[in-house]
């Protein structure tokens, strides 16, 4: 049943125009108010350049000379600093520069003040030289430096006009809150080292109530107590660190911070039990040097771990990250060279002679390097891998021919004993330590066990696939510990997207996180589109400032106005290209695009390279890309162009291609365990403090589906027209609109859709009609409200 039932006649409301029109004198008055106070602020930085100049100069006549007088005989020199201020803030307003936390600024200026007056007085007071005749303490100065000097005393003058300059220091933000605090944990944690052992005092009290004993006995006993406190300072050397290890290479951070942290020179390092809830053992390096009694078995407990490694300093140490890898022993290479030999028969069985040139012995694979003789194709050799593989009786076989920069061709077989890379044996390789790179990512070891380090910033955008199983989510994690590893919060933050919500909950507490990882796919959609914004307002930001790249803005700006990297981290693409695809391939292209100078890089990780995931659009943008183990040949040429992928071993196993290495790279990825991550996020977690989040929701607007009253569609120019057309005839249709404003059904449908959220017309009925539930004038409200 209809409540209103119009019919047909003249159009009733007001004109489309009127909106128009007010529209119009709105932005004129917000326009002339913009000027006004431009030019407010124009000339108030012309009077306090002006006053700024009367203070040193007396070409400012008598209107200069007054506010001198007036100024240096009330507040003194130290007034200066608030000039000076002023004159930032009118300038930051006319460059439209943001002033972060004005109000904050405004009272460390007023800190800083307070401390200027107080030394000009103190000096006055001293009768100390003075510069120039401005820098007075004035009437302010002197009350303040008396008031202090009579009930504090010359030291709690002094003492308030430190804290007053330190706290000002704070509140501008050239010292970190956190900071100061792993500052003081580190002063406690040395005081505490500092407190005399239980131990000790046991001895002195034996010493003093034994006061008949012997002399042999009280000199066994001196002895004892200094063993004692002998093993105790080695000891004490290693209590720094939750988890020390044994190791012969040292990398340059070691070298750096490892007297300061608790490491021990290369002369004095002992082996030391890994685990967290085991003894520490100290071995003697050399067996014939032992003689006499060991040294005793020291518990060392969990809590204790965590207290003390709070108190580490940046870069972490890479004892976090696990043990060193034991040396290699048996590398097998007597039954290499028996699988060299049946590698050169079977070509030779084939008519194809050939030569072994090398062995590479890798941690997954073993790499055979052949010299075909002279007039042989490489492509034959291509042709006979599975017939190789038969003969030397390997699950899996592959041929890289040729090898890039060598004249040989590569035949690949699993290797029998096979290892892992850990991520702490690239962290401290030489490869890792000489990276230029600003955003290093620890890639794997190649089959000759090179490290292989490539800068994000070069890429710019990354893209890994690999099936379940095949280390892709291992890899993902190595390459955060790694970005983390070396950045700082305030240069390095991450932006995590993972909508299978198991793989990246567990990094919520890492300093250098924008916001929580983000789980929901309408959440998801609203996190890419802040960095689009944040992109575009990156480049506005770099236009003002006349430069390039965020490397050129950050060397103009000053500390606490530089812009970290952001580096957003997507663990299932997939999921997302299946919930809103238009929506997820527009803003990734649109990143991938333009987003490298600013700043913001893609690390896009998938389970199913399919074409309906890995687009053609995202293939375009993103040209670096790494391959676990795929399923087929189709997804291996997917996600790297050729085949190959099919045939990895998984377990970190991967080929890598991107324009600096357009033939696929076979790598070993590096892992981390679990545990070691954990462990590494509670210290990042204790050395800067917890993340400062961002809210991304509230920045991020629609998610672009238009659910919600404040739908998107609210903006279409023909809203007005159609709901006129829906009151003048009392029937709610689509097709309706479709045919009198000559639109498509899809835009038709939306307005309907629209009026229904406005509460303009009732929901649909099957068969039936919508309801129009308001008149003309309450419609025309509506309107108003929401445009």
């Amino acid at each position: 049943m209809k409540l209103f039932n119009f019919k047909k006649g003249k159009k009733r409301g007001r004109p489309k125009q009127k909106n128009e029109e007010r529209q119009r004198i709105r932005e004129d008055r917000i326009r002339r108010l913009a000027k006004g106070m431009r030019l407010f602020f124009f000339f108030l930085l012309i009077g306090d350049i002006y006053v700024i100049a009367s203070l040193f100069s007396f070409w400012t006549g008598e209107f200069g000379l007054f506010i001198r007088q007036i100024l240096t005989q009330r507040g003194g020199g130290a007034v200066l600093i608030i000039l000076i201020f002023g004159a930032y803030v009118c300038l930051s307003i006319l460059l439209h520069r943001k002033i972060q936390q004005l109000a904050v600024q405004t009272l460390a200026t007023l800190f800083l003040f307070t401390a200027g007056a107080l030394v000009l007085g103190l000096l006055e007071r001293l009768n100390g030289p003075s510069v120039w005749g401005v820098l007075k303490p004035g009437f302010f100065g002197q009350n303040l430096t008396q008031f202090f000097l009579v009930n504090g005393g010359f030291f709690g003058t002094l003492l308030f006009c430190f804290a007053a300059l330190f706290t000002s220091t704070v509140l501008y933000g050239f010292i970190k809150t956190r900071t100061i605090l792993a500052f003081g944990r580190t002063v406690l944690s040395g005081i505490t080292n500092l407190r005399p052992s239980e131990s000790k005092k046991t001895v002195q009290i034996e010493n003093e109530s034994n006061t008949n004993a012997s002399a042999d006995e009280r000199t066994a006993a001196m002895e004892a107590e200094e063993t004692t406190e002998t093993d105790k300072e080695n000891i004490a050397e290693y209590e720094d660190l939750p988890v020390i290890t044994t190791f012969e290479r040292t990398s340059s951070f070691e070298r750096t911070y490892g007297k300061e942290d608790g490491h021990l020179d290369s002369e004095t390092k002992k082996d030391v039990d890994l685990s967290p809830n085991v003894r520490m053992i100290l071995k003697e390096e050399d067996s014939t040097d032992v003689e006499g009694e060991a040294l005793p078995e020291i518990d060392i407990k969990k809590e204790d771990m965590k207290e003390e490694i709070t108190a580490g300093k940046f870069p972490p140490p890479l004892e976090l990250f696990g043990a060193p890898e034991p040396p290699e022993q048996d590398l097998g290479e007597q039954k290499a060279k028996e699988q060299a030999e049946a590698i050169i028969s079977t070509l030779a069985d084939f008519d194809v002679q050939a030569e072994l040139a090398e062995i590479v012995i890798g941690p997954t694979v073993i790499q055979f390097q052949v010299q075909l003789a002279p007039g042989i194709k490489v492509s034959k050799i291509a042709g006979l891998a599975n017939d190789l593989a038969v003969a030397l009786a390997v699950p899996a076989l592959r041929v890289e021919a040729p090898i890039p920069g060598k004249p040989y061709v590569g035949i690949e077989i699993p290797n029998p004993k096979r290892r892992g890379v850990l991520l702490r044996r690239i962290l401290e390789s030489q490869a890792f330590e000489q990276a230029d790179y600003n955003l290093p990512l620890p890639m794997g070891v190649r089959v000759d066990s090179r490290p292989l380090i490539i800068g994000l910033e070069d890429l710019p955008h990354l893209l890994v696939a690999g099936t379940t199983g095949s280390g892709k989510s291992v890899f993902v994690n190595s390459c955060i510990a790694g970005l983390c590893y070396c950045r700082k919060p305030e240069e390095l933050r991450l932006l995590m997207i993972d909508p299978k919500r198991v793989e990246l909950s567990i990094y919520e507490h890492l300093p250098h996180m924008l916001a929580k990882p983000v789980t929901s796919p309408k959440k998801a959609i609203q996190a890419l589109a802040w960095a689009v914004r944040e992109m575009e307002q990156r480049y506005d930001i770099f236009a003002k400032a006349r430069v390039r790249n965020l490397a050129g803005y950050n060397e103009k700006a000053i500390p606490k106005d530089r812009l970290p990297h952001i580096v957003i981290i997507v663990d299932e693409l997939a999921d997302l290209m299946f919930t809103a695809q238009k929506d997820v391939e527009d803003y990734i292209c649109r990143l991938a695009q333009m987003a490298r100078a600013t700043g913001i890089h893609l690390l896009l990780a998938t389970q199913r390279p399919s074409v309906n995931v890995v687009t053609g659009l995202i293939k375009a943008n993103i040209p670096a890309r790494v391959a676990f183990t795929l399923p087929s040949q189709a997804d291996s040429r997917t996600i790297i162009d050729v085949s190959g992928a099919e045939k990895l071993l998984g377990k970190g196993d991967m080929l890598f291609v991107s324009p600096r290495f357009p033939k696929p790279v076979r790598l070993q990825s590096p892992y981390i365990e679990d545990g070691k991550s954990l462990e590494f996020i509670n210290y990042m977690k204790a050395l800067f403090g917890k993340p400062e989040y961002i809210d991304i929701e509230e920045q991020g607007g629609s998610s672009g589906d238009g659910s919600g009253a404040d739908s998107p569609f609210t903006d279409d120019p023909l809203l007005e027209e159609a709901m006129q057309i829906i009151l003048d005839s009392g029937i709610a249709s689509a097709s309706r609109l479709q045919r009198q404003l000559r639109i498509g059904f899809t835009r038709a449908a939306r307005l309907i859709d629209t009026m229904e959220q406005l509460g303009i017309v009732g929901p649909p009925e099957g068969s039936k009609p919508r309801e129009i539930l308001v008149d003309d004038q309450r419609a025309l409200e509506i309107l108003d409200e929401h445009i």
